[in-house]
């Protein structure tokens, strides 16, 4: 794990950021549903689940972008990750409470899966929410709520803490017509990204979607 110190002196982006984390702040939230019709069919002709599969997705567009790898390290520093990883729950249907776990993230999606089966495995009957240990602090949060469709989805913070990793909530696909859609929710802080950013995120989970079977 590699971070990368931001001087918020001769950065860019200082007064952006100034801006949203000290006179305006606010996040990002924005919902798609998204074509999968070739991804779910990937998925199923390849006996794969559709979580590791969302989870992989999301953390390969996540670490193109700095703006979506950029946190705070353990000492308070401003900078960006040379890699983040995601952070996600599971559910346990005995008392309907989740645990919370973790993955390392490969851009091979063999690599990733097979990781975050074991994990799951390994660690997802912990009762715990940090199943597996304590988390690295290069990790993002994505979701899964098989249960529901939605058109948009808002998880805010309850603090007036500047929380900058990325939050997915991914929900039930269903059939519209000859297709497959998924909605698909970001929430990002506008101290990091903009709407462009947030834009990118989709147009290129789509794609992935669209060409999956590439990636196996």
């Amino acid at each position: 794990m590699k971070f990368r110190k931001i001087d918020i002196s001769t950065w860019d982006r200082s007064e952006h950021y100034t801006w949203f984390t000290k006179h305006n702040r606010c996040k990002i939230n924005m919902t798609m549903q998204l074509d999968v019709t070739n991804l779910i069919k990937t998925i199923k002709q390849n006996k794969l689940r559709c979580y590791p599969v969302f989870a992989y997705i999301t953390s390969k567009i996540l670490n193109r972008h700095d703006e979506f790898k950029m946190n705070y390290d353990k000492n308070g520093n401003l900078g960006v990750y040379d890699v983040i990883h995601p952070r996600y729950p599971i559910f346990h249907d005995s008392d309907k409470r989740i645990s919370i776990l973790w993955t390392d993230y490969s851009e091979d999606f063999r690599t990733f899966y097979g990781h975050f089966i074991s994990d799951v495995n390994e660690y997802g009957e912990n009762r715990s929410m940090s199943a597996k240990g304590e988390f690295p602090h290069n990790c993002f949060d994505v979701s899964c709520l098989p249960w529901s469709s939605f058109t948009s989805f808002d998880c805010p913070p309850t603090t007036d803490t500047v929380w900058l990793p990325p939050f997915i909530m991914v929900g039930k696909f269903f059939k519209n017509g000859e297709k497959f859609l998924l909605p698909v929710s970001l929430s990002v802080h506008h101290a990091a990204c903009d709407g462009y950013h947030v834009s990118k995120f989709f147009e290129q989970f789509q794609d992935l979607a669209a060409d999956f079977a590439k990636l196996i």
